[in-house]
This record gives C-alpha cells, sequence and structure tokens, in this order.
C-alpha cells in the first residue's frame, strides 16, 4: 500500500485534487489530513491518500482458517497480501517467542503459539451469614468451573478473528447435605435448621441468600390496659371539620355518667413465649405490667368493669376510679352567687365577674369570662372566653409543690456549685486573706453566687405562714450575716442531701398534671401543673406558667409582653410587637421555643442562657445542642 500527498486550500479541495489524479470516486477514497490551516489571510491543507499497488495478474493473497483448533495459513503468491489474524483481549498470542496484539500478518514459516486465560482448578465457595439479632442464617453458595479452551474454527480468508470456544470443562463438587450440616454444626448452629432449604441448597446450583435456620422470636406479655369508655381525667381532644379548624367548645363535660355506666374496662395483656436464638439460647420474654384499680363508694368493679353507681364526673387518678358530684352555675357568678367552692367539678354557664373566685376539687368549666377574678382547680380549667387581670390555676397544691421543687432543685444545684467554689479559693489562700470557711462563703453570695439569696427569699414568701424547716435552715445558715456562723463549707452540703430528699418526697405526692384552655387573656397570671393552650387571638401583658407546654393553637396568635416559661416546650405565633415591647419566652434546659414570627426585644431563654431578637424574624427554633451552646435558628422577615 503506497502513500502520495497532496496539497490545497482547503482538505476538500486536496480530496478533488486525489480523485482527479487516482481516477477513484470520494466514496472510496482513504486519506489522512496531515495538516489544516484556517487562517484569515492564508489557509492550507494537506492530506495523504493511501493508493494500493497494481497486482500482478498472477499474484494471490495469503489465507488463513482455523480447522480442529488448528491455526493453518497459506503464503501469498507473486505480490499478493499476507494473511492477518485479529487477537481479541482473552487469547495470548506468541509469534517467534514474543507477545503479539491487535491485528497481525502472519505467514506458514511463522512459530505462533496460542494460550487462554483458565483457572488450574474448578473452585466452590459457600458463606453463612447471620442477622444481628441471632434468629437468622443464610447461606451464599457460589460454583467456578475449570474450562480448557481451543480455538473456534474459521472458514479460510485472508483475514479472520481469533475466538476461543470451550473444548472441555471440569464442574467442581456439589456441597452436600452432610457437608452444609457440618459448616453449620462448625458455626454453632443447631437450631430451627430448615430441611428443605438444605436440600434446595445441595442441588449445585449457585445460591444467594437461602435462609437455612430460623429461630424463635420473642413475643413480650402485653401489658395490662383500660378502655375508658369516657373521657377520662380531661384528655379529650379538639374536634376539627372537615377544613380543620378546631371547635373549642367541643371540650365540654364529656366524663359525666350516671347510675349503671359502664365507665372503664380492665384488659388484661395477652401472654408472649419466650424466643430461642439458632444456637439454641433461650430468650427470656419480657413481663408484662399487671394493673391493680379500685374504686370509691361511688362506683364498683365486675369481672374487671368498673361501673358507676351514682351520677356524677367520672375521673381517675393514682389506679382510683372516682365518681364526684358536679355544681352548676346556670347565671354569672356574681354577689348573688357569691363565691364557688366546690370539692367537685364545677361547671358556670356564664361569666366569673370582678371581685368574685371559684375553687373546685376537681375540674372547672367557665362557658364565657373571667373578670379580675380568682380562679383555682385541682383538675383542668376550661374558659371559654376571654380573661382579664385575673388569677387562674390548674393542679391545686400541685402548683405549689412544683414551685418548691423547682426551688429546691436550682438550690441544690447552686449550693454544690458554691462549696466548689469555696475549696478552690482555699486552695489557693496563701495569704490567708480568709479566717474562716464561712467569710469566704459570704463573699462569694454577695459575688458570684447572688442568685442563692434571692432562691432562698422566693422559697420563704412560697412557704408563708407554714413551719418549714427550710425556711429556718436558709435565714440561719445563707441570708444576711448568717454565712459567718459557718465554720465548714460542707455543713452546706447537709442542706443538698435534704434537699434532695425533699424534692423525691415532693414528686411522689405529684397528682396527674392539670391543663389549662383559654381563649385570651390580658393582664393575668396563670400557672398549669400540666399543658397550657391559648386556643384564641393570644396574650397580653400577662405571665403564664407550665410545668409542661405552652402552645397558641393558632399560628397568628399574638404574645405581647409578659412572660411565657414552660418545662419542655413552647410553640407561639407572633411574639412582640413592632414597637419592641419587651417579651420573655423561657424553657428549661432541655426544652425547645418555636416561634412563628418574632420581633425586636423578645428574649429567647433555654436554661440559663438567653438570646435578645435585634431585627423581625420568622421560623425560629431555640434550644441548647449537644455543645451546650443556645442555638436560635430563624430567618430574616
Amino acid at each position: 500500500m503506497n502513500r502520495e500527498i497532496f496539497n490545497g486550500s482547503t482538505v476538500e479541495e486536496c480530496i478533488n485534487k486525489a480523485c482527479n489524479e487516482l481516477n477513484i470516486s470520494k466514496s472510496d477514497i482513504k486519506y489522512e489530513i496531515l495538516e489544516e490551516r484556517n487562517g484569515i489571510f492564508k489557509k492550507k491543507a494537506q492530506i495523504a491518500v493511501e493508493v494500493e499497488e497494481e497486482k500482478d495478474e498472477k499474484s494471490v493473497d495469503g489465507t488463513a482458517c482455523i480447522i480442529n483448533g488448528k491455526l493453518i495459513v497459506t503464503n501469498p503468491k507473486e505480490n499478493g497480501d499476507f494473511a492477518k489474524i485479529v487477537i481479541p483481549q482473552n487469547i495470548f498470542v506468541i509469534i517467534d517467542g514474543v507477545q503479539v496484539f491487535g491485528k497481525k500478518e502472519v505467514n506458514n514459516s511463522m512459530n505462533i503459539k496460542f494460550k487462554f486465560d483458565e483457572i488450574e482448578k474448578p473452585t466452590r465457595k459457600l458463606n453463612i451469614s447471620i442477622t444481628p439479632d441471632n434468629l437468622e442464617a443464610y447461606i451464599d453458595i457460589s460454583y467456578v468451573s475449570k474450562n480448557e479452551f481451543k480455538l473456534k474454527d474459521v472458514p479460510e480468508s485472508n483475514e479472520i478473528i481469533l475466538e476461543p470456544e470451550v473444548s472441555k470443562q471440569q464442574r467442581p463438587p456439589a456441597y452436600t447435605e452432610s457437608e452444609l450440616r457440618n459448616e453449620l454444626n462448625k458455626n454453632k448452629i443447631v437450631y430451627g435448621i430448615l430441611e428443605e432449604s438444605i436440600k434446595k441448597c445441595a442441588s449445585g446450583k449457585d445460591i444467594s441468600r437461602m435462609l437455612v435456620a430460623a429461630g424463635v422470636k420473642v413475643q413480650n406479655d402485653q401489658d395490662d390496659s383500660i378502655e375508658f369508655k369516657i373521657n377520662i381525667n380531661g384528655n379529650s381532644k379538639f374536634k376539627e371539620n372537615e377544613n380543620g379548624n378546631i371547635d373549642f367548645k367541643s371540650i365540654g363535660f364529656v366524663n359525666a355518667v350516671t347510675a349503671g355506666d359502664i365507665i372503664a374496662i380492665k384488659h388484661e395483656g395477652a401472654k408472649g413465649i419466650n424466643g430461642k436464638d439458632i444456637y439454641g439460647k433461650e430468650i427470656k420474654k419480657k413481663l408484662g405490667k399487671k394493673l391493680s384499680i379500685t374504686c370509691d363508694e361511688n362506683c364498683k368493679i365486675e369481672n374487671n368493669k368498673v361501673i358507676a353507681l351514682k351520677s356524677g364526673k367520672a375521673s381517675f387518678k393514682g389506679n382510683k376510679f372516682f365518681i364526684v358530684g358536679v355544681h352548676e352555675v346556670n347565671s354569672d357568678v356574681d354577689l348573688k352567687t357569691g363565691n364557688i367552692k366546690f370539692l367537685g367539678a364545677v361547671n358556670v354557664k356564664g361569666s366569673v365577674l370582678e371581685g368574685m373566685s371559684v375553687e373546685s376539687g376537681n375540674d372547672i368549666i367557665i362557658n364565657n369570662n373571667v373578670e379580675s377574678a380568682v380562679i383555682k382547680a385541682k383538675g383542668n380549667v376550661t374558659i371559654g372566653k376571654n380573661a382579664i387581670l385575673s388569677q387562674i390555676y390548674s393542679g391545686g397544691e400541685d402548683v405549689e409543690v412544683l414551685s418548691k421543687i423547682e426551688l429546691l432543685d436550682n438550690l441544690s444545684k447552686n449550693i454544690a456549685e458554691l462549696i466548689d467554689a469555696v475549696s478552690q479559693i482555699k486552695k489557693y489562700n496563701t495569704k490567708n486573706k480568709f479566717s474562716s470557711d464561712g467569710e469566704i462563703i459570704k463573699v462569694l453570695i454577695e459575688s458570684k453566687f447572688k442568685n442563692i439569696t434571692k432562691m432562698c427569699k422566693s422559697y420563704i414568701l412560697l412557704v408563708s405562714n407554714i413551719n418549714d424547716k427550710f425556711e429556718k435552715i436558709f435565714i440561719q445558715k445563707l441570708i444576711g450575716i448568717a454565712p459567718l456562723r459557718i465554720k465548714d463549707a460542707n455543713e452546706l452540703m447537709a442542706i443538698v442531701e435534704e434537699a434532695k430528699e425533699e424534692i423525691g418526697n415532693l414528686k411522689a405526692i405529684l397528682s396527674i398534671p392539670s391543663d389549662i384552655n383559654i381563649s385570651y387573656c390580658q393582664e393575668c397570671t396563670i400557672e398549669g401543673s400540666g399543658n397550657i393552650y391559648i386556643n384564641g387571638k393570644g396574650e397580653y401583658i400577662s405571665n403564664i406558667t407550665s410545668n409542661n407546654s405552652i402552645e397558641f393553637i393558632n399560628k397568628d396568635a399574638v404574645a405581647r409582653g409578659g412572660q411565657l416559661k414552660a418545662k419542655n416546650e413552647i410553640k407561639c405565633g407572633v411574639v412582640g410587637s413592632i414597637g419592641g415591647v419587651v417579651t420573655r419566652v423561657c424553657v428549661d434546659i432541655k426544652g425547645h421555643i418555636y416561634c412563628e414570627v418574632a420581633y425586636p426585644n423578645t428574649i429567647f431563654a433555654v436554661g440559663n442562657k438567653e438570646f435578645t431578637i435585634d431585627n423581625p424574624s420568622k421560623n425560629i427554633h431555640a434550644y441548647v445542642d449537644h455543645k451546650d451552646d443556645l442555638i436560635v435558628d430563624k430567618l430574616l422577615l
């Protein structure tokens, strides 16, 4: 094959020249572009065209063929072309001791050898996998046969493509059932072996994740449960219409009963079974919790059914059922009715007017407004409309108990830190600046631990007119000049230990948390031992405290001024105002605050960490992360 060079301004011009001079068509021309320049003032192109040599009429091309796996090569005659073989990647060809690749000319004088990519011997592989709970075992099996290859027969031609074909195949032996059981036994799998699966695995075929052993899953005993046939303890849910709007009037006295009504049914939990893993180890079930229920004289228990013996309001506390009377006031509570104080539940159809009070040993529902009044309930409080200049409490004595628990807990923590600080000062007090521990304690309380005095005084005010042991201790040890009487800082450890013990005692007497539901409040004090729900326009300059959560049901409800304080969570709508009224929103250190919109001078406090909003913001979430940093996620409004 010869090459001729053609020059021109463009490649197209070079091709035309070649076709004219060589007398061949464009479709038959074979060329290579050697140069192509497309300058502004000068263009140049150069191509190389392959020109077949004119063969002698007597010339014959060489040939090659594969017969019975052997390569047979015939040399060309006269000026004929040699035969060519095309070598694939999976065949190794060595010609005269040198490995060759791609397309190669061959003749019958060459020493040509062929090698194939073959494995040395057939192999098989078995893998056993076990689930983390040790209840199931799976097998994977794969077989790889040893194949011997030869060249595939190819008819005679000037150019042939080599291809391998299997001439002989040797398969590995199939795993027997006995071998499979031995493998399971080596892995100590002795229980729940599936015989049908073992047979399938011994078929000699590849197996993918075949379940071969299955234990027995443990089924724990179910706890005893109580099916309440009526709403108990104010746990009813707000009803929603098809548009998702909440009907807040639906809360009502839905737990009123009459004699003969079934209040609840106790269901004994189903018995479970012990489990067993594939190693034969027994898995013990968890025993269910047993419930022992009792009732007062106004109801009875028959065949695990609690049945009312008189009409009234049913409640359930401390695994005991009660039926209490319901006092209904069909008018406003005013000077005509006098103050209401009733051991049972109270239902006021009207409003509670200025200067009046309503106290209940159970729930209180006021259908209209509360105006400059005091509402106290041991149970839940529901106010249908608004509360103005009023005091509202749910949970009865629980509110005071919770306040005592919070104060004693914070005091014990601060006193423990105070003792540690005294120890550090004494360690480095080389100049004997302080003559006693009492002097150090007094200085620390007046500087770094000012909160101790404040908390002691708050506790004394809380328990006024009650003979409380901590009031005496605080006066003798921590207030004013009293710390100077302390000889050893470790004397304060007794206060810490007693405070912890008292906290435990107080927690034991807490009853079921009681909720407060209200539409709107203004300049009110509201405290609840459970949740507090604001389901209307919101609150204005009020102090609201919850031992669980505070939730504004409507996203556009306003919290403007005052303080919201909850133990676990606060969800509110619009906090503060464009005018910058100060509004404080607080939760405990593990609590979360969610807010739709907040304006400047809104303070978010989580534990003892605070953040003040400087610019109007939205979609706010405040919390303390695992690094003990206060995080306030927000977007600018």
